[in-house]
């Protein structure tokens, strides 16, 4: 059962529109990192562009999971909306069509986030000169992203409905850094800030007052939970409710 349902998935995977949409998007958006570097930067001394450029990593980080996040949810939102779930449930199980799902969804939003650190990272290399690139920061953004993909995997299958899943997942990432700005001690609990201090990324280069943020592991704990719970929900929703019908 779950042999059959790995191939169907390796299928849709080989034409995922969706996933190159957002891979294409993340390049993009994480592109316009360069336009906020100012141009006498490319001759500072390494050392300089070093410091300079490591606040970029959170930055780059955010990108991904919001993006990672609507891969998730678009993913499966429109597959349902297609008819492609319903179809799947005449020949597996539930539980084999989830648990394939479940990976294949992290697998998407690590390769969006890859996207969004090689768009920016090569935006600000031609901006700023030869800037070193440091690997446990990249392994992070991929981790998160993978993360956020089951996030939005989660909420989709909770929503249902396409359009509406797709603003309230990328709503459900994004008001972390709009409330950064004016109610720090609130937005660190929040899905997309508490995962960025959980994998290690310093939440004040995207607008976290100095000295708001959490613990590493107490970040991990409520990032896990965040997860936990939209994941659970939609497994448990999943396992049990039409799928035929928005």
């Amino acid at each position: 059962m779950i042999g059959r349902a790995l191939r169907a998935q390796a299928r849709v995977a080989r034409g995922d529109v969706v996933l190159l949409g957002l891979a294409v998007a993340a390049v993009a958006l994480s592109a316009t990192l360069a336009t906020s570097v100012p141009a006498e930067l490319a001759a500072a001394p390494p050392d300089v562009r070093r410091e300079l450029a490591a606040p970029f990593d959170a930055v780059l980080a955010t990108y991904a999971g919001m993006l990672a996040a609507v891969y998730g949810s678009f993913r499966y939102t429109i597959d349902q909306r297609d008819g492609i779930i319903a179809q799947r449930l005449m020949l597996q199980s539930r539980w084999a069509t989830l648990a394939v799902r479940v990976p294949a969804s992290a697998v998407g939003g690590a390769v969006v986030a890859l996207a969004a650190v090689g768009g920016g990272r090569s935006a600000l290399a031609l901006a700023m000169g030869g800037i070193p690139v440091v690997p446990s920061a990249v392994v992070a953004t991929l981790a998160l992203g993978a993360a956020a993909a089951l996030w939005g995997l989660g909420l989709g299958i909770i929503i249902r409905a396409h359009l509406a899943a797709l603003f309230l997942v990328a709503l459900s990432m994004g008001v972390a850094v709009v409330l950064a700005a004016i109610a720090s001690p609130v937005a660190v609990f929040l899905p997309l800030l508490a995962g960025l201090q959980a994998f290690g990324f310093d939440v004040t280069a995207v607008g976290v007052a100095p000295g708001a943020g959490l613990a590493q592991g107490v970040a991990g704990m409520i990032a896990g939970g965040w997860l936990l719970l939209a994941l659970g929900a939609g497994g448990a929703l999943f396992l049990r409710r039409d799928v035929t019908s928005g």
